[in-house]
């Protein structure tokens, strides 16, 4: 069986590095974003790479409808059979809330949680049940911990893990498993300046693509439904669900450390 993996987001540092680790693992990829030049030119590298390996491209704005289905459709139409899909495309602006426009806010809602959710249920329309497929929601840490300066984006994510759990136990009696990933900080283009400097200052890891990439793949080759990338990081997401009072007080020591790269009003000197 051919198997084919679609994902979302893969011309992204995690995205590209997922795709490129299915590659490696005999998986035919359909690589997904909204920017053909950049599909193109990962197509050609993970090509070259990867003799045996066919590699597909769909351009598609997940926040249009029409698109979405024609994504899906195109997808269905391909001669491989689907068993992976991902959804990994997503976006994150730092900053506190106040300071954020309502559109800011509304973007990172809508690309990170509402678009997969219509995506996802598009994709189990349009498939057979009684055939095993796998969903897996790309997350994040603050998806489980809610953290300064990332207010919408960890609501966004909170969503998104609430969305892969609840709608994993709806096809409970189907082979569509759902499952949720949820890498650390990592060092990609989502990231500003701010975010990196303020990591260094906070001594907190951020991960190479390839490694959340490599991550990734042991997950998938397992059985659990929910995988946390890193440590601490897998600790106090754990300890957050148990005692949320103890993590709150460890991060509230962070908080002038946050505010003073997040602050629009009150900038660094």
């Amino acid at each position: 069986m051919n198997k084919l993996a679609v994902i979302t987001g893969a011309t992204g540092g995690i995205g590209g590095a997922i795709a490129e680790a299915l590659c490696g693992h005999d998986y035919h990829v359909c690589l997904v974003g909204r920017d053909t030049e950049k599909l193109a030119a990962k197509q050609r590298e993970l090509q070259s790479q990867y003799n045996n390996c066919v590699i597909h491209t769909v351009c598609c704005d997940i926040l249009d409808p029409l698109q979405r289905q024609s994504l899906v459709s195109s997808v269905m139409a391909l001669p491989e059979t689907l068993t992976l899909w991902i959804n990994n495309a997503g976006i994150n602006q730092f900053g506190l809330l106040e300071d954020q426009t309502d559109e800011v806010v509304s973007n990172q809602l809508a690309v990170n949680a509402t678009a997969p959710m219509l995506l996802t249920k598009a994709v189990i329309n349009a498939v057979d049940h009684t055939r095993p497929l796998q969903i897996i929601n790309i997350g994040s840490t603050f998806g489980t911990i809610g953290y300064a300066g990332f207010v919408a984006y960890s609501a966004s994510k909170f969503a998104l893990r609430g969305f892969s759990e609840a709608l994993d136990r709806e096809l409970a009696d189907t082979q569509i498993d759902v499952r949720y990933f949820a890498p650390r900080a990592t060092q990609t283009a989502l990231n500003s300046l701010d975010v990196i400097d303020m990591n260094r200052a906070l001594k907190v890891a951020m991960d190479e693509p390839a490694v959340v990439a490599k991550a990734f793949m042991r997950f998938l080759e397992g059985g659990r439904r929910v995988w946390y990338v890193g440590f601490p990081e897998k600790f106090f997401a754990r300890l957050n669900s148990l005692l949320p009072n103890v993590v709150s007080k460890a991060l509230k020591k962070q908080l002038p450390v946050i505010k003073s790269f997040a602050s629009q009003k009150h900038p660094r000197s």
